[in-house]
Order: structure tokens, then sequence, then C-alpha cells
């Protein structure tokens, strides 16, 4: 795929600082049919295509930034991400990412929607990453999933992430509604496509608890930075055996579900 209309970061940057001055201190990113925040204070958008030159081009990914206040905190809204199965580069895929950490934005949130691996889990449950496998980055992808049999998932747990787990223990007091967030370890696959049984029990012994085709690039493109990145996976569908696994549709449907939950969780921690 040509990339010549994507913008670099500093111009990027640029252009950011003069739609708004003052930076924003976290970000958020949604994944698939993923609605938070979308009432902000003083809010103002721009598209993605005027920011970074390029649109996304998955259905479920509006392609706005939207800037504005959380109380007192100020926040930016990024609907929609671009992926590697799209065939853009991995400079592209991480772009947003880049950007943001340029801005000097401090906390980075990431969401995603995801499958199921673990059997505890059900549609519609959040689960904070502890942990992930990256079958995504160009270095690591040469070496196949087999190459990770005796590694342990990458840990990334921080204090952005402790916060998010702790209010969610709170809503859930606070609220018999609010699902206790689950915890688990993602795994970034290239896709487009939904896993195998033989791919899912490779997964299982490999102790993912989720998979999706995202997240893990903006994680890495965080890495050793003044930005501190955590994200969270709404549980679109889990496998089972008996049961058949639905296509896009169903995963916006549940995506748009668990966005409520999601959103009292974002308000409680930005």
């Amino acid at each position: 795929m040509e990339e010549v209309a994507v913008k670099p970061v500093a111009e990027a940057v640029e252009f950011l600082k003069k739609f708004c001055p003052e930076t924003p201190s976290a970000a958020v990113v949604l994944g698939s049919g993923v609605k938070v925040l979308e009432d902000l204070e003083e809010s103002r958008s721009v598209s993605y295509e005027e920011v970074f030159g390029l649109s996304p081009g998955v259905v479920g990914h509006s392609g706005t930034i939207s800037v504005g206040r959380v109380g007192k905190k100020y926040v930016a809204v990024l609907r929609g991400r671009f992926h590697l199965y799209e065939g853009h580069s991995w400079d592209v895929v991480t772009l947003p990412a880049q950007v943001m950490v340029n801005w000097g934005v401090k906390e980075l949130l990431l969401t995603n929607a995801a499958g199921g691996i673990n059997q505890n889990f059900k549609v519609g449950d959040l689960m904070l990453l502890t942990g992930y496998r990256d079958h995504l980055n160009p270095e690591f992808k040469k070496t196949g999933l087999l190459s990770q049999l005796k590694k342990d998932p990458v840990a990334c747990k921080n204090a952005l992430s402790d916060r998010l787990l702790e209010q969610s223990v709170k809503l859930s007091k606070e609220d018999s509604a609010f699902r206790p967030i689950q915890q688990g370890v993602y795994i970034g696959l290239l896709g487009p496509n939904y896993e195998t049984l033989a791919e899912i029990d490779l997964l299982k012994y490999l102790k993912c608890d989720a998979v999706g085709m995202s997240t893990v690039p903006e994680i890495l493109a965080c890495k050793g930075t003044g930005t501190t990145a955590a994200a969270i996976s709404v549980i679109t569908n889990v496998w089972s055996p008996d049961e058949l696994i639905g296509g896009h549709e169903e995963v916006l449907h549940a995506a748009k579900e668990a966005s409520e939950r999601l959103d009292k969780l974002f308000r409680a921690s930005v």
C-alpha cells in the first residue's frame, strides 16, 4: 500500500498544537464499536485525514480526534486506528501513538475489540491487559508463534493500569450492575480472520486470554517514552466448541453494550 499521503510525526504534532494549544493530559484510542467520552466539555473535533493524512478504513472507526474536558482534565479521544492487515506499514500503524507521545500526552488508554479465549470470560467483559504476546512486530513475526512457547508473556502492568483496576473495583462496589473487570494476557495477531480450532489450542497453550489484531504496536510505541500506556479489551465473543462465532456486526454490537461501563471507568480514571 502506498503511504505517500501520510504526514510525518513532527508535522502532525505541529498541526495539533495549532488546533489545540493545550496538551491533553490523557488520550484514549477507541477500537471497533467502542464509544466512550462522547460528551466532552468544550469539545472540538478534527479528522484523521487532516492530522495524519489518512483515514481509518475499518467499519466502526470513524476517524476523528476530539479534545475537551472531563472535569478539570483535558483529554483527547481518537476514534479509530490503522491496522497491519490493511496493508499499512509499522510506522503508519503506530503513527497516532507516536504523535501522542511527541505531543507530550502523559497517559494513553488503549481499547480494542477482542475474542475471548479464557473460558471464564463472558461476552461484554472488560479485560485489563496485564501482559501481551506480540506477533505483529515485523521483528518478532519472522520467528513465528512456536518460538514463543518457552517464553513468558511480556508484562505490561504500570501505575496507569493499577489505577484502572483500583477504579473498577471501586465502581463494582458502588454499582452492582458494574461487572468487575477481568485481567489477562492479550495476543496480537495479523488477521483479519477468526482463529481455527488448532490456533485456539495453541493460544491456550501460550497462556493467552484474549486475541485481537491491534494494540501491541501502540504499547511498543510508548515503551521507553514519557507516555504511559495501558489497555483494555472489550470481549466481543468467547470461543466455544459448541457455538458459532459471529461476524464483525456482532463485534460492534457487543462493543456497544460494554461501552457504557468502559465510559464510567475512564471518567473515574482520567
